[in-house]
């Protein structure tokens, strides 16, 4: 993934390349099959593994609702945003309706075991988030318009949105991405369609 390197060295932060697969055989041999709980606390393991995990094995309700494991909302989604912080249960429905989500699940989800995966994810700092759309403005020239929401946040908002949407996509995490993500205070998600990775380095030297 040199491209990928390419983000590291002029960006900052560790990207890590998310795959969505559906056939087997293109998995590399030596790539481990892990059960995690959340994604994103498979992104703070892929920091140190090559894997691949089952969505279907997800435990996490926002987890399992973005990545087309349950299609529809479960009361318990609502019933956790309403109690705990307050949101009406009006808003808390309309907040996760408008959640990127997959319609159909994939059966695998890879973490750094592609060449060209279909979407790169870091955890930056406010300033590398601030020179990576510098350069998303130098290459495209568009200003970047988006929704930021306070729920699933590594993988509605950020991994499902950067995929469907084919565009650069940012959160500022979610209470179980601090906690079990890994997600320290002072960095937030940022996801990026692979072709938008090409793009943004084809013409950086580095």
């Amino acid at each position: 993934m040199e491209n990928v390197r390419k983000l590291e060295i002029v960006i900052g932060g560790r990207w890590h390349g998310i795959s969505f697969i559906e056939n087997k055989e293109d998995i590399p041999k030596e790539v481990e099959l892990r059960k995690v709980a959340r994604f994103c606390e498979a992104l703070e393991l892929a920091v140190v593994h090559k894997m691949i995990i089952k969505p279907s094995q997800f435990e996490c309700p926002g987890a399992r609702y973005a990545f087309g494991v349950m299609v529809d909302l479960k009361e318990t989604m609502i019933e956790k945003v309403v109690k705990l912080k307050g949101y009406t249960p009006e808003y808390a429905v309309e907040l996760f309706e408008n959640t990127p989500h997959f319609q159909k699940m994939p059966d695998m989800i890879g973490f750094n075991c592609m060449d060209e995966p279909d979407i790169v994810i870091s955890q930056l700092q406010p300033e590398q988030a601030m020179r990576l759309l510098e350069l998303y403005h130098i290459r495209l020239s568009r200003n970047y318009q988006t929704a930021i929401s306070s729920v699933i946040s590594a993988c509605g908002n950020t991994a499902v949105r950067a995929y469907e949407k084919q565009d650069l996509a940012i959160s500022f995490g979610c209470d179980d991405s601090r906690i079990f993500g890994g997600l320290s205070k002072d960095k937030l998600y940022v996801g990026l369609p692979y072709s938008l990775v090409r793009d943004l380095t084809k013409k950086l030297r580095v």
